[in-house]
Formats: structure tokens, sequence, C-alpha cells
């Protein structure tokens, strides 16, 4: 029973909540009624807006004269109709295919071998294709042409391209050099388009961790972020065992292609979501100064019995919200220009600029000094199957995206807790639906509990070191900082908590005999040095 009255005071708590703030839930200026008829997007029956981010289109055109896509929440356009000869460069993007093709059956586009490829061969092509490519602000070459595994890459060991001081090296030794030779020629690629062409540059599908799907839950969350041996080797720093490289460094933002492969009921399909957030959330943590632009796609990837099939509405409403709520600097909506002429209904396209329209009415929320509010990564979500949150905070305004992919049908009904601080609202999920919505906290119910349910120092006393127990009730990121009874602070860092017991040793010998204290977020605990 008592249960059951929390939940209708919920409820109802929820209810007045969207009836003060309503206009901050669902813009009544427009509802999507999706197109019905084939080969066409509709887009002059939405308002027209814009967005603080760098969205690209390259999706069909379907012959629009008006550059429709900027003026519905795009910022660039990468696919061009006569019209836009006069498109200025800052709204112009490009994928530059077949980089690592000649036609002349060289190594690199035969057997993906960075030996004996004539370079120069090489060179004069990208110079010729480069000369006649039209200014771009957003230009990414589509490599595409290294081999991913160890065993992979030993095949090449008795290859006719490969140098016989090299065919000598034992197993690990010439997997390394092979890692260390494609890097460099990819290296090349990157430094003559840099050198020919003043664009921002990427490698389509070219990231810290490469594209995964099914086996995101294989390594910690942790491990996933930390662990330079999971990195794509492109961007490895040979010499330093970390984050770096040639290739690292002559990209100005990355492009991870985060196409989804599943359709509904298969029981990967759930998982679309949390892949495509891991993907922005995992390459933002390896490098937090590079903007990250993925790539989404309308259609599931080649690879699977839905391939090419238009995915569900609800999947391109979410796709064009929840990446900014994971820190994606902007996303390029591409699309395979050989399917632009089906005889196709293409209002997945309206889904998706939807989503745009609904983003663009919170836009000042991305603006000046926010936060992103993310109670866990996005990692966690494929094992616990459970609905999806991200926030943004502001101010006092608390903006909140919610949606359950793993709703068992259109009808299940969730109840999902999101907290900031002390805060906390509850969000009621109808089957698939994509909840966007700003609340002022100011009127939200104070959460009670504390962050922290224990914390404790030990041991107490202690002369050489001092181990910090933590159990955190969420995902949070706070200052730990030791204290003399002066209020001078000696020790002070940013420490990333997960929920359930969390404990971190510091050195503290150095310390003079006396009593300190122990601050962590708000609570604090005293010790003793001996």
């Amino acid at each position: 029973m008592g249960k059951s009255i929390h939940l209708i005071n919920s409820l109802l708590f929820f209810a007045i909540l969207q009836s003060v703030n309503a206009q901050s839930c669902n813009p009544s200026d427009f509802q999507l009624s999706p197109s019905t008829q084939n080969k066409t997007i509709e887009w002059q029956k939405f308002p027209e807006f814009n967005l603080p981010f760098q969205v690209i289109y390259g999706g069909p055109r379907f012959n629009d004269t008006q550059r429709q896509p900027l003026k519905h929440g795009f910022s660039h356009l990468a696919t061009f109709e006569g019209a836009d000869d006069n498109l200025p460069k800052n709204q112009r993007a490009l994928v530059w295919y077949g980089v690592a093709y000649t036609g002349t059956n060289q190594p690199w586009e035969s057997v993906r071998s960075p030996w004996n490829n004539n370079l120069e061969g090489y060179k004069a092509k990208w110079h010729h294709e480069l000369a006649t490519m039209p200014e771009v602000d957003l230009l990414v070459p589509d490599i595409e042409r290294q081999i991913k595994s160890n065993d992979s890459i030993l095949v090449l060991k008795n290859h006719s391209a490969t140098p016989l001081a090299y065919q000598n090296l034992d197993n690990n030794s010439f997997i390394t050099q092979y890692k260390q030779d494609l890097q460099n020629l990819y290296a090349e690629a990157f430094g003559f388009t840099k050198s020919n062409k003043s664009a921002r540059i990427a490698g389509y599908s070219d990231s810290p961790i490469l594209n995964t799907y099914i086996n995101i839950p294989g390594n910690s969350w942790q491990k996933w972020i930390t662990d330079p041996s999971l990195l794509n080797y492109l961007f490895y720093d040979f010499s330093g065992n970390k984050i770096g490289g040639k290739v690292f460094d002559r990209q100005d933002f990355f492009s991870p292609s985060a196409y989804y492969y599943y359709d509904y009921p298969n029981p990967l399909a759930p998982d679309y979501l949390a892949y495509l957030l891991f993907q922005i959330e995992v390459n933002k943590a390896w490098a937090p100064d590079k903007s990250i632009i993925p790539f989404v796609w309308l259609r599931y990837s080649y690879v699977t019995d839905a391939a090419r099939k238009f995915i569900k509405p609800f999947m391109a409403e979410a796709t064009a919200i929840f990446p900014f709520f994971s820190g994606a600097n902007g996303l390029w909506l591409w699309d395979d220009p050989a399917l632009f002429a089906n005889n196709e209904n293409f209002a997945t396209y309206e889904y998706f600029i939807n989503g745009l329209y609904r983003l663009s009415k919170y836009k000042d929320m991305f603006a000046g000094d926010y936060r992103l509010v993310i109670p866990q990564p996005a990692h966690n979500y494929i094992d616990k199957r459970k609905p999806i949150w991200r926030g943004i905070a502001k101010g006092t305004d608390f903006l909140v995206v919610a949606h359950n992919p793993y709703a068992k049908d259109e009808n299940e009904i969730v109840i999902v807790e999101a907290t900031y601080n002390n805060w906390k609202v509850n969000i009621t999920l109808k089957g698939y639906e994509v909840f966007l919505c700003k609340f002022d906290m100011t009127l939200l119910a104070n959460e009670p509990e504390q962050p922290l349910s224990l914390f404790n120092v030990f041991p107490n006393p202690s002369q050489e070191s001092l181990t910090i127990k933590i159990n955190s009730l969420l995902y949070q990121t706070g200052k730990l900082e030791i204290v003399d009874v002066k209020g001078e602070i000696l020790h002070q860092e940013n420490i990333d908590l997960q929920p359930g017991e969390n404990n971190k040793t510091i050195k503290i010998s150095h310390y003079l005999s006396g009593t300190y204290f122990v601050r962590v977020l708000e609570s604090t605990k005293k010790f003793i040095k001996e």
C-alpha cells in the first residue's frame, strides 16, 4: 500500500509540474504529421529554426533550390544541388571517398598493406582530386584501409609486398611494425589534405575507440577510458604508451560512424541508443579537447537482414536529440547516394528534423555556463537495459531528455527519476516516447538523501597513508580535499565516483602530526596524523 501511495503522489507531483511548465515540455506551435508521399521531405511544414551545433545534412535534396536544411537546424550541406553553386564555404561539408584507391592495385587498396605503395602516385591522385573539389569547411577523407585484428595482420607476413626484413621479425614485432607503418601512411593522407585544403579535417569512422556494437560490456567503463591497449592503433603514441601519434595530431575533430544494425524485435535492437552514446562518451573521454561529430544514418547498416531499411521513427527522433546531452559537438546525417532515387517514403527524415526542432526550443541551455548531467555512462545501460536519461543544468533550469528503448511495447509505463544535486523529478514514460522537458529546479522536490550514503577514513590514527572509503548513491564527480585545522587546503583532486563502494588511498607521511579533515562533496571526516 505504501508503495502505491508513493507512486500516486509522484505521478500527481509530476502532473502539477507539467501543468505549471507545460510550455517547456511540448512546443505548441507545431505537431508533426509525417508525409505519406514517396520521394519527398516536407521541409516547409516545419517552422524555420537553428541550433548552436554543427549539424551536417548529407541526405537527399529532391530538387531543393531553397537550401531548406539550412533553414531547419542544419549548419552545413554535404549534398549539393545546382542552386548551391554560390553556397558559402562555411556551410559546405564533404566526404572524400576513395582516398586509398588509385585503380592500380596498390598494396594499400588490395590487401591493406602499408608497404611498397607508390606514394608519389597517391599524391598525384590526391592533388588532382583536391584541386577539383569545392572549398569546404568540414572535409572527411574516407580511407577505411586498416587491418584491425592482430591475427589478420599476421597474414601479411608472407605477402610479396612485405619487405623481407619484416617477414623475418617475430610475430609481436611484425604486428607493431605494421601498426606503426600504417599509422604513418594514414598520416600522409591527412597531412597532404591539410596542406592543400583550408578545411577542418577528420577521418571517416576514424576515432580513438573504433566502432563497436556487441562487445561494449566486454570491458568495464573504467578500462574503456584508461587502458591504452584498447585504443585504435592509428591514435596510439608508440613511444609513450598513450593516446597520440601523427593521425591524432592531424585531425581537427573525430567522426565515429554510429550506424544501427538491428531492427525491433531483434533482442539487440534496443541497445541502439546506449551504443550511440557510448561512441560519443568514450571518445570524448580520451580526447576532451577534440570535437566529436558522429556520423548517423536513418537506415540500418549493410551487415544485417535489416540492411537499408529505415530505422523506427522514435529512433530517428532520439538520434537527433540525445547526442548533445552526452557531449557531441554536432551530427553528420549521412545517407547512401545510391538510394536517393528509391521510390520510398522518407518520413523518417521528418522525425529526425522534428527531433532537431524540439531541441531548438531549448538551444539557450547549450550556451554559456552549463553542465552535462550524465547519471551513468551509456556503457552501463547495455547490461541493465533500463530507460536512459540525460540532463543539462544551467542556473536554476534543468533540461531532461528520457527514452526507454527497452520498452516491451508501445503501452508499457515506467517512472524515471531524474536527479541533479539535491533535486529530483519523476518522469512518466509511455512506450518508446522521447521525452524532452525543461524544469525550474526551485519547483522540484528536494531530495532528502545525501549523494553519499557512507564515508569513512582508515586507519585512524595513521602515519603513512590514509584510505578513504566512499559509498556513493550515484555516478558523480566531485572534489576530495584534505584540510588542516586552520582551513588551509593541503590536497585537492577531482574524483569520479561510481554507485557502491569507492576506495582512494593518499600518502600522508609528509604531514606534521596533528588533526586534519577529509572533505568529499559536502561531507567531512576528521583524522589524526601520528
